[in-house]
This record gives C-alpha cells, sequence and structure tokens, in this order.
C-alpha cells in the first residue's frame, strides 16, 4: 500500500508536467456502511448512514478524446450505523429493549487513481474504474439508547485519557483501507470550464480488523469492510486551452 501511495501523489504531481491535462475540484455527499459481524446471531442490523461533505481536488491527464487518467485528493467520511434487532425466537436483547443504536463516522484521506472513459460530444458522458488508497485521519460514534445520547471521538491508541471516547489498539484495528472504485457521470461545458455530475461505487478490500491467528475470528465471522455510494459534482478547467 505505501508503493501504491508513493506512485498515486506521483501520478497526481505528474499530470501538471503534460500539455494536455484539466484541473478542479470535487464535492457532494456520500452514503456508506461497514460490512461484516462477529456471529452469525450476534443481534445487530447494519444500515446506512449519509456524511457530508466529500471535497477534494482532482488532475485529469487526457491520453486520447476517448480516454483519460485521473487521480484525485480527496477527504471523504465512510460510516455505518448498527441496531440491535430481534435475535432467537421472537425474543429482544437487553439493548434493544431500550432501542440501542450506534453511529460511527471514520473521516478519510483519500487518493484515488482512476481510468475515465468519454463518450459523446456538446453533452458528454463518461464511466470510471480505479483503485483508491484510504487513511483515517479522525473518527466520532454516537450511542443512543432511548433518549440518553452519548458522543465522543474514536482514537486509534492503547491508552485512554478521556472517559468518552472509544480507544482502538493500533495493533489489532487496521486504519488504511485499499479498494475499488466504479461509477459514470455526465459532463457539460459552462463557462470556462465543464460541469460534471457523478455517481460513485466504493469497495475497501481490507478489514477493519486485524488478527494474531487466523482461527482466532471464528467460523462465522465476516470481514468489516468499506462500502458507499458517493454523488459528487465536479468543475474542470483544461488548463491547455490557449
Amino acid at each position: 500500500m505505501k508503493k501504491f501511495l508513493i506512485f498515486a501523489i506521483l501520478l497526481l504531481f505528474s499530470l501538471f508536467s503534460f500539455g494536455q491535462y484539466s484541473v478542479g475540484g470535487r464535492m457532494g455527499v456520500n452514503f456508506s456502511t461497514i460490512t461484516g459481524r462477529y456471529s452469525k446471531d450476534d443481534g445487530t442490523k447494519s444500515g446506512w448512514v449519509v456524511s457530508f461533505p466529500t471535497i477534494g481536488a482532482i488532475g485529469s491527464y487526457e491520453l486520447t478524446d476517448m480516454i483519460s487518467l485521473n487521480a484525485e485528493l480527496l477527504f471523504i467520511t465512510i460510516g455505518d450505523k448498527t441496531k440491535y434487532s430481534e435475535t432467537g425466537e421472537g425474543e429482544k436483547s437487553s439493548l434493544s429493549e431500550y432501542d440501542y443504536s450506534n453511529t460511527e463516522r471514520y473521516h478519510y484521506f483519500q487518493l484515488p487513481m482512476m481510468a475515465r472513459f468519454n463518450f459523446g460530444d456538446d453533452f458528454r458522458y463518461y464511466g470510471i474504474a480505479g483503485l483508491y488508497f484510504g487513511y483515517v485521519l479522525g473518527a466520532h460514534y454516537k450511542d443512543k439508547f432511548g433518549d440518553d445520547v452519548c458522543k465522543g471521538r474514536i482514537r486509534y491508541k492503547k491508552t485512554p485519557d478521556d472517559p468518552d471516547d472509544w480507544y482502538l489498539d493500533p495493533k489489532y484495528n487496521r486504519r488504511a483501507d485499499f479498494g475499488l472504485n466504479l461509477g459514470g457521470g455526465v459532463s457539460k461545458e459552462i463557462g470556462p470550464g465543464n460541469l460534471e455530475a457523478e455517481l460513485r461505487f466504493g469497495m475497501g478490500f481490507l478489514d477493519h480488523n486485524k488478527f494474531d491467528d487466523k482461527d482466532d475470528k471464528g467460523d462465522e465471522y465476516k470481514p468489516f469492510r468499506n462500502m458507499y455510494i458517493g454523488l459528487t459534482f465536479a468543475y474542470m478547467y483544461d488548463l491547455s486551452k490557449k
């Protein structure tokens, strides 16, 4: 992953050394969840959360009229909402009786590298596919027991120093993410540049948890991976125009 990060940064800056390139900014909203479970009947139900904003910079180098390479530097939030549902034979857990829910949001620095395939003329549409690297910069949680709400930060460190915060041991909790982006959008020339609307699906490959031994997971364990759908708008300006 370190090699991928270095390569992505070099690619992004290399876009500024060629003649046929565009730069711009991106902003939007993210719908996300974290897949996974510790056991089949753990009494939990995972849901999607809305997070704002997704924001960052874009560099694009045009190889041909149809194909370009994009590298981006983004700040993106990926989260999950877990509720305790009915388990067993119609019986509720004690947490379900108190309407317990937990919402977590992880704020990532993300570096996507993608190929873009362009079609059309005046009103263009395009598809994208590529990989991304992400790293958690910070995180927050919100617990709700009926009318009682508890909020705090999620920290990656061993020693607690604030009773309202959660502490994740870096030895067993992963801050880095690596995954795949797929999507598409439409582009229209407006003013000196192009306004774009894009829908993007992202899926992480890495489990949030780390284990010393594979047997520690259990037979019913499913990895906790990021999954998100991003709706964003971008404005791109072609710096090769005279």
